[in-house]
């Protein structure tokens, strides 16, 4: 996902098969990977929920294998993604979330030892 949202790529093109408990929960983490890259999803699920969405999470079609009879699917699908700031530093922020944790650790723990 995260090379795709680097390449500015319009649109995911995701294959999926789960199970009927889980169908909804998979299908919601495929829209929020979409949204982070800025690109619209279309999901095909050869058992368990399909959608398409736009860039910002909107669907624009679904169907559930367990429901309905018909297992086609026709949705319009923007073609042009938007850049995020995901896309653009991917997990950068996250990792200095965690040196930035680790460092007050090591000072916590100095001041505690009574180095400091």
């Amino acid at each position: 996902m995260r090379r795709a949202g680097a390449a500015d790529a319009g649109i995911l093109l995701v294959g999926a098969n789960t199970w009927e408990g889980i169908k909804e929960t998979h299908a919601r983490n495929a829209v929020f990977g979409a949204v982070e890259n800025g690109s619209a999803l279309f999901r095909q699920a050869s058992r368990g929920r399909a959608n398409a969405v736009d860039h910002q999470g909107r669907v624009l079609a679904t169907t559930d294998y367990f429901t309905s009879e018909q297992q086609a699917m026709v949705a319009y699908v923007p073609r042009e993604g938007v850049a995020t700031v995901y896309s653009r530093i991917g997990d950068t922020f996250a990792w200095l979330c965690a040196a930035g944790l680790a460092g007050l650790a090591a000072l916590a723990l100095r001041r505690r030892i009574g180095v400091c």
